[in-house]
Parts: structure tokens; sequence; C-alpha cells
């Protein structure tokens, strides 16, 4: 507090200023006086219960030292104001606590002056992290009341819960078409230049020949390639672009890339170069890789359309598209659709099959057993965080196909296992399950296939078992 007087011996006036001390330290407002060098002056009981310092601790820091840095600028400026004069009600900032902690306050700011001259701040704050907290809890709420809003939902939600995934899946084929589309136009009107070229060059038909001789050697050497060496590629193109470099080819580190991710080799480039005049070697170059560039473009497009196919085949026969509500189907069409769909949240995921593909058809009723597929997995997914084994089986079971799913997660705790299949019931954070996906299952196999649903579990190994009769009662 402010040292008295020693001259000021008057009682009712140091009687006055104990009331006033007593009043001030004894708030339930943090307080504090801070003079114009930013030091504190004094701080009452509430401001160190609520901050963590000590007296000794003050007299060594500034206001600035405890002032948050994203409020910093904004308390040197209210503090100019303050010192000019002008009282602030309304203030806010966020303090930080000894212990590290960001203490929110909100208050008043006035000044004390001596003669003309201000002298010092005085603050009047509340601590307000409940409130700040209690609004985020307010707002949570709100959330989950809108969530529970939208839980009738449900049935819709497994599809919906694919659609960002399917449309990246769909949109990475497609844009490499397109963009294999779009440089094909003028890699073809390279090629043909080059071509027109070579034609103007006089060639015969024996140099035709043996330069189409080199490229179907090419061909053959990179069909029988398992996969690309992207080392072997590096070091073909550093050795292609020196050799092009010898024979003066323009622009060679343009050709060279193409040419080593083509399966070129320097042999077979002296061959092909042999069957034109020197002077029309660049134009041979240029043709081959071009050629190379055309049959690069055709095999994207090629193999990304037929992943678009596939992706909309196994749409169709996930949701049914083409059929009668009702239907007999091989029930691994459904299982592999399902993966399909889910490919994008399978990526690290191990998918093991033991398929017994001699099992008889089952009776299904629309696309509802995919959902059921749908949500097992996924939930597996979810429990292994994206990366680990599943494992899907199938078998005869006494009149029934069984179909079990089993993943090498960390299991369902034994104690909510008998709970998994009751609605509302999840073991997720809330906002990312409802508790409907098993509940949905069940309804599924049990009511519409007149089927059985079980689930057991430990670590390291959680199996669901599905079994439906081939057809159902009274068929």
């Amino acid at each position: 507090m402010v040292e008295r007087d020693p001259a000021s011996t008057d009682p009712r006036l140091i009687e006055s200023e104990q009331r006033y001390e007593a009043v001030i330290e004894n708030a339930s407002d943090m307080i504090q006086s801070v003079l114009p060098d930013g030091a504190f002056e004094f701080v009452n009981r509430s401001w160190r219960n609520a901050m963590g310092y000590t007296d000794e601790d003050l007299s060594h820091l500034t206001v600035w030292d405890l002032i948050a840095p994203d409020s910093l600028q904004h308390c040197q400026i209210e503090f100019t104001k303050v010192m000019q004069g002008e009282t602030l009600d309304g203030f806010a900032s966020t303090f930080i606590a000894k212990d590290g902690r960001h203490v929110p306050i909100e208050g008043s700011v006035t000044f004390r002056m001596l003669g003309d001259e201000v002298v010092a701040t005085h603050g009047f704050f509340r601590d307000i992290t409940e409130r700040l907290r209690t609004r985020e809890l307010e707002k949570r709420t709100a959330q989950l009341e809108r969530e529970e809003q939208a839980r009738y939902l449900e049935k819709m939600a497994a599809l919906g819960k694919l659609s960002a995934g399917l449309a990246h899946e769909l949109n990475n084929p497609a844009a490499a078409v397109q963009r294999a589309n779009a440089s094909l136009r003028e890699t073809l009107a390279r090629r043909d230049e080059a071509l027109h070229a070579l034609a103007d060059a006089g060639l015969t038909a024996d140099c035709w020949h043996g330069m189409e001789a080199v490229m179907d050697e090419v061909r053959r050497g990179r069909i029988s390639r398992d996969r690309v060496n992207p080392i072997a590629v590096s070091e073909a193109e550093e050795t292609l672009e020196a050799w092009l470099e010898g024979r003066a080819i323009p622009q060679a580190w343009t050709f060279a890339p193409s040419l080593a991710e083509g399966g070129f080799q320097v042999g077979q480039l002296k061959r092909l170069v042999s069957y034109v005049p020197d002077t029309a070697a660049a134009l041979a170059i240029a043709w081959v890789t071009e050629t190379l560039l055309v049959e690069e473009s055709v095999e994207i497009i090629s193999e990304s359309s037929r992943r678009i196919n596939e992706l909309v085949q196994a749409i169709k026969g996930y949701s049914h598209m083409d059929r009668a509500t009702e239907h007999d189907a091989d029930i691994h069409d459904g299982l592999e659709n399902t993966l399909i769909i889910l490919a994008h949240r399978l990526r690290n995921v191990e998918i093991q099959r033991n398929y017994d593909r001699t099992i008889p058809h089952i009776r299904m009723y629309g696309n509802t057993l995919n959902q059921v597929w749908t949500n097992i997995i996924d939930n597996a997914t979810d429990a292994m965080d994206g990366t680990g084994r599943i494992v899907l089986r199938t078998r005869r079971d006494d009149g029934h196909v069984a179909v079990e799913i089993e993943d090498n997660g960390p299991g369902i705790p034994q104690e909510i296992l008998p709970r998994i299949f009751e609605p509302f019931f999840t073991t997720k954070v809330q906002g990312e399950g409802t508790g409907l996906g098993l509940d949905m299952a069940w309804r599924i196999v049990s009511e519409e296939h007149n089927g059985t649903i079980t689930a057991t579990s430990r670590p390291g190994r959680t199996l669901f078992r599905v079994s439906v009769p081939v057809a159902p009662p009274g068929d």
C-alpha cells in the first residue's frame, strides 16, 4: 500500500486511511494501482489470489510483464488514455498468472492526480474465466441440442458420411483425365510437327521401320517391368541428358525426363538416330519424346476411366439403383462394394478376405445390409485410428450365411459390450456419434432379414458376426 506521511498523525485521518485500506484489501474485485512507468504501487488480496504473485515478485515486474501478448498493444493505448485523464469503463484484457494461466479480466480503470498531474492508474477488475467457460458451455449445449434434433436423419447419415470421400475418390481420376486430355492435344500437335519435319527430311521406309522397331523394343521393356524404380529413372535421366548434350541436341533437359520415364536407354537412342541424317537427329528425338507423352496420356485416361467406372458400378450396387427392393444376391458383392465406397477411410488399413465363394445367394431387402457392413467397418476403422487390420470372413452356417468382420483394434470394454446395440448409446465424443449406427444394424439384421448379430471383444480382437438365412421362412 501507499506509505503514510509520518507527519500525518491526525487520529481521524489515520482511522480513515485504515478503513480505506481494509475496504480495498478485502474487496472481491481485483484492484491494482500502477505508476506511470508501469510499476505496481499496490494490489489487493483478490488480485494476488487470482494472479499468484507475491509483493516480492511484483517489485521486479511491471504491468506490461503480466499482459498477454495479444492484449499488450491494446492495453498500452488504453493506459495512455488514462494517463491523460480519461476513465475507462468496460475495459477488457488478458493477464498472465504466475503459473502461466491466461486470466481474462473485465472492469474499469480510473486515475489519481496530484495537482494537475496523473500520478497513478487504479484498475478494478473481475476474473471472467467462469463466465467465458459458461458461455462456451452454453454454446456447446446449443450445438448438442441441434445434433439431437437431427438424429432422425440417421438412416441417411451412412450415405452422407461417405459423400465427401466419394467425391474425393471420383475427383482424383476425373482430374487426371482432364489434365491428360488438356495436354494431349498440344502433345499431338508437337508430335505431328516433328513427324512432318522428318518426312520432309526424306526418310526412307527402312528408316521409319528402324525407328518403329526401336520404339516397339522400348514398349516391350516397359511392359515387362514390374514397377518403376525412381532412383533408376533419375540415374537414367542424367545419363540420357549427358548423351543428348554430347550430340548437341537442343533443349536436351526437356527430352531426358520423358525418355527416362519411358524406358529408353542410351544404346536404344543411338540406334534410333542412326536411322536418320545427323541434321534430323533432334527431330527424331522430339518425335520419340512426344510419342511417349501421347502414350502416357492415353494410359492415364484409360486407367482413370477404369477407376471411375469401378466407383460408379460400386455406388450402383451399394445403393441398388438398378434393382428391385427385394432380390436374391451374392453377399460378397455387397461387401466388396462397401470396401470400394469406404476406400478413402481404409487407405492405411490392411484388408484380409477369407471368403467361401460356394455359399448360396441370400434374400436381401434393398441396400440395407450394405449399411450394416458400413457401420461395422467404419466403427472398426475409428477404433483403430485409421491404421490396422480388418478381416472379412464368410461361411455356411446351418441354413444361414455367416459374415464375420474382425479388427485388431483396442477392443470394446467388457462393461459396455452388452450395451453397444442400445439406441443412443455411444462411446464416441459428443457430436461424433449419435449411438444409432449399431442399433440400426441390429434392426436391419434381426427385423428385416430375420437374422442375428453379435459381438465379442478383447484387446487386439473385436469380432462382429452377422448371420442371415439363405431364404426367409415360408419362402
